[in-house]
């Protein structure tokens, strides 16, 4: 088979990135960069270093030129879905950035476009590819833990001062005072997500995994609209919301983008009963485990980390996440050229974008108790069929 040629879309740092990242996936060859402005496209073309990838400013142009069999793409994510569900209808499989989408309509019209079209989607969570992630499951398997009662998973990243704004010419990240009065200034997509809880992929997408479940009600609440930090900034420093899943497990899941944090960024914690497990909540701390057959008063300190669970290949070293971007991208190259259900499918992706809408709405009306539809088609719907409630 002949190497897929996959024409990215997007040419921010993350896309600049995946243009290194696909370079060493075997099996696959970047043809093709879209970007609208115009000096993020020529530092893409660098990144390349290949002649024969073609540069585009315009996505359907790309789309009907370049001869593509998929295309990769890392935009603002409330630029996605129209994006995803055009390169479906051209006939070429879609990889995404997280999250998927930002409405639960948006949710669905990319679930249908998948299902009509019979293609390959994934979305390039990189987290669930972790050591901690995959020793856990294995232990859930097992029963190690016993039933999974609660669990736990908080993104606490500050963003800094040029996280909100760029240059809409040159693309340039613009702190908050150079981009007062800058007629070039254009807002980031920090201020096109309106609920920090909506960034929730990294958290669910791990702990779904391990608990092999997916989540049916939600509530949720936060801080008041606006910052207390950035002034100014009309989105709530901090929301937490609660949900339950299939199985019966209480989840409890927490994002704040605003405010300054500590590294590391991302915890996680699992409790069953039989014992519990959690990654470390800061970088002189360790993860830990504690087992109630075990004979242990206090939990142990354990050696899982966010690095791959497996030994690395050469071409996966430096892709950056500890080495863990190589791997969607892989799997997506693989689950083509395999013709096998990709890692995140699009299930699996709404199963982590739909409870993050549903927990913002809740919050926006004091905390009501919302249902998260089931994306997946069963007996009330077939592949390719709408949904007869498709939002709450």
């Amino acid at each position: 088979m002949q190497d897929l040629r996959i024409g990215i879309v997007g040419m921010g740092p993350r896309g600049r990135g995946w243009v290194n990242t696909f370079k060493r996936v075997k099996g696959a060859k970047v043809v093709a960069l879209c970007e609208k402005i115009g000096p993020l496209l020529e530092q893409g073309l660098e990144i390349a270093a290949d002649s024969d990838v073609k540069g585009y400013r315009d996505f359907e142009k790309m789309l009907r030129e370049a001869g593509l069999d998929a295309v990769a793409i890392v935009v603002e994510p409330h630029n996605q879905p129209d994006l995803i569900c055009e390169a479906l209808q051209r006939g070429k499989h879609v990889i995404c950035e997280v999250p998927l989408a930002y409405t639960i309509e948006d949710c669905w019209r990319i679930v249908l476009a998948v299902e009509k079209s019979g293609l390959k989607f994934e979305m390039a969570e990189q987290l669930r590819y972790s050591a901690y992630v995959e020793a856990w499951k294995k232990m859930v398997e097992e029963g190690t833990l016993g039933k999974v009662i609660f669990a736990e998973g908080q993104y606490f990243h500050g963003r800094t001062r040029e996280r909100y704004w760029f240059d809409s010419e040159t693309g340039r990240p613009l702190t908050i005072e150079e981009a007062k009065g800058n007629p070039n200034a254009k807002k980031g997509r920090m201020w096109y997500m309106p609920h920090p809880i909506l960034y929730l992929p990294h958290e669910l997408s791990p702990i779904l995994k391990v608990l092999d479940d997916r989540v049916k009600k939600v509530v949720c609440m936060g801080t008041r609209k606006g910052s207390y930090y950035y002034e100014d900034f009309p989105i709530s420093d901090l929301e937490v919301a609660l949900m339950h899943t299939e199985k019966d497990t209480v989840m409890r899941m927490a994002c704040a983008f605003t405010i300054p944090t500590p590294r590391p960024h991302h915890w996680h914690h699992i409790m069953g009963t039989k014992g519990e497990v959690e990654t470390n909540r800061s970088l002189k701390d360790r993860p830990k485990m504690w087992l109630a057959d075990g004979f242990l008063e206090d939990k142990i300190e354990v050696d899982w980390g966010y690095n791959p669970y497996q030994p690395a290949p050469s071409e996966a070293i430096g892709t950056g996440h500890g080495s863990l971007d190589y791997y969607p991208l892989a799997d997506f190259v693989g689950s083509i050229r395999n013709d096998t259900t990709p890692e995140m499918d699009v299930y699996k992706a709404a199963d982590t974008a739909a409870p993050a809408i549903l927990a913002g709405m809740s919050a926006d009306r004091g905390s009501e108790p919302l249902e998260v539809p089931n994306f997946r088609p069963n007996e009330k719907r077939r592949p390719g069929e709408e949904p007869k409630i498709a939002k709450n």
